[in-house]
């Protein structure tokens, strides 16, 4: 179903798990940041949400935030786009792929993985290009986000797909994407941290995620046993320290490609 006009944001102080009474069916889920967590609706629920914290305690409110839909997005409007043989498309829209495009219909609620961002884009090219020189059967997808790049490597022909996402808003997104695609068979959804899981087996490691987090990664022993890793989510300016980082490991970058000062990077052991 298409998103929502109006995004109702309630900051509260404190780590909580909302009730079941506020997560009916307009509830989007919660994001947590630090000392704070972030509510998220599609109509307002203010005097629902201080009820409930006056009641229990459970953690102080702090204000409400009104968002259009569209600006959550960055002001671009959802349609569809094709980018390396993949024609993304909003689910509530009919999709209209070239000839041979792999047509891949995306919710994309208020996570990460639209297809419209430069890390997605440049994921999606290079795992194309791994897929064509030596397709890999088993991925490990840390930093899922929507979901994008998994349901794109499980649609190339991989057989299993782990998908490790921090973000209870993206992991919501993700489960209803994977549904979509009905491969709730082939790719398994994680909700924790993606260092906890780089361990997790797959010849093709994907790894769109914040660059603190890519740095951990590169120095975890089991992390680096696989054949092949994307690495992206690396502004212009951090490509020194992620390089320099790499270069302390076994692996050897084999290509870079950048779009808007973003970078993504193609490893292999």
């Amino acid at each position: 179903m298409p998103p929502p006009e109006k995004i109702f944001v309630y900051e509260i102080q404190g780590k909580v798990n909302p009730p079941s009474h506020l997560t009916g069916p307009d509830f989007l889920g919660c994001w947590r940041e630090g000392d704070y967590s972030y509510l998220f609706f599609s109509n307002p629920r203010e005097g629902q949400v201080r009820a409930w914290l006056q009641k229990t305690a459970a953690g102080l409110y702090s204000s409400e935030t009104v968002l259009n839909y569209a600006d959550w997005e960055a002001g671009q409007a959802l349609k569809p786009t094709s980018v390396a043989g993949f024609h993304l498309c909003p689910v509530w829209e009919d999709p209209r792929p070239a000839a041979g495009e792999i047509v891949i219909p995306m919710e994309p609620g208020l996570a990460f993985g639209s297809g419209y961002h430069p890390t997605s884009r440049l994921c999606l090219k290079l795992l194309r290009r791994v897929f064509e020189t030596d397709p890999p059967r088993e991925v490990l997808d840390l930093g899922t986000g929507t979901g994008i790049l998994s349901l794109a490597a499980a649609a190339l022909g991989a057989c299993r797909v782990v998908a490790v996402e921090y973000n209870e808003l993206a992991v919501r997104t993700a489960a209803r994407n994977v549904r979509h695609h009905q491969r709730q068979e082939q790719i398994l959804l994680i909700q924790g941290d993606a260092r906890d899981f780089a361990h997790f087996p797959g010849e093709l490691a994907l790894a769109n995620i914040h660059l603190d987090v890519l740095l951990d990664l590169v120095q975890i022993p089991e992390f680096l046993t696989r054949k092949w890793y994307i690495f992206s989510g690396i502004l212009g300016t951090q490509m020194e320290r992620f390089r320099a980082a790499l270069a302390a490991t076994p692996l050897q970058e084999v290509d870079a490609l950048d779009e808007n000062l973003w970078f993504a990077v193609l490893a292999r052991n």
